[in-house]
């Protein structure tokens, strides 16, 4: 057994509060270090993604993008498929928390509709969505991957469209809450599928005005009032 003179209990004891809190602190800076650089990691992953798409991408494009050892990035994504995995929920957590954020904040009445469209083009015709989409219809060659893509991809957009659900409900019956976002959501996502080939900014303004159009009218045959100016 290891024995202590007597007269260093006390600075002993200080001693030991001071290493325990140096061990908390050198925890806590040793967790931010590691999201600091999984967040760069992502952010090099990203661009990569955005410059060479998924057939183009690798691990050491990502190294170099970031400036960090090779190393690095296998202490904290071991597999490519992990990193894919992790800038595919990072890109969808981005839209999560922003949607929904949008949802709770749509509280006049009026402007629902143009709030609703508004979140659904800022995913479906912002920066990121054709590098999820490239995710999704790359990962079909890997079973696995395929899976995980794609129950990540539900389980980030299903939260969004039930929030939007949950808004318009408060002013209609939740089945044809449901249809309507239901249907917002898909023509803003058929329309940024089909810029791929075909951009026509004129041609979207007009449907969408056709699109608010019908909302209010399907609203009108149900009898419920909304009071949405028309253009």
């Amino acid at each position: 057994m290891e024995r202590y003179p007597l007269n260093t209990k006390i600075s002993s004891n200080k001693q030991s509060d001071k290493a325990d809190t140096d061990a908390v602190n050198a925890s806590r800076s040793q967790d931010e270090r590691s999201l600091e650089m999984r967040s760069r990691l992502i952010s090099a992953s990203i661009e990569v993604l955005r410059e060479r798409g998924f057939s183009g991408f690798s691990t050491e494009a990502v190294v170099h993008n970031a400036g960090v050892s090779r190393g690095a990035l296998l202490h904290h994504y071991r597999h490519k498929r992990d990193l894919i995995l992790a800038v595919h929920e990072h890109l969808y957590q981005i839209a999560v928390d922003k949607s929904i954020e949008g949802a709770q904040a749509a509280t006049d009445q009026s402007k629902i509709f143009d709030e609703m469209l508004k979140d659904a083009e800022s995913f479906f015709l912002g920066e990121h969505f054709f590098s999820v989409l490239d995710i999704v219809l790359s990962a079909s060659t890997d079973p696995d991957l395929k899976t995980e893509i794609l129950e990540a991809s539900q389980k980030a957009r299903l939260p969004i469209e039930a929030e939007w659900v949950k808004v318009m409900s408060k002013y209609m019956r939740p089945p044809l809450a449901e249809n309507l976002v239901y249907m917002t959501f898909n023509m803003v996502r058929g329309y940024a599928m089909r810029t791929l080939w075909d951009s026509n900014a004129e041609k979207y303004a007009e449907v969408t005005a056709i699109w608010k159009t019908m909302m209010v009218d399907t609203l009108t045959r149900e009898d419920i009032d909304w009071p949405v100016e028309q253009s």
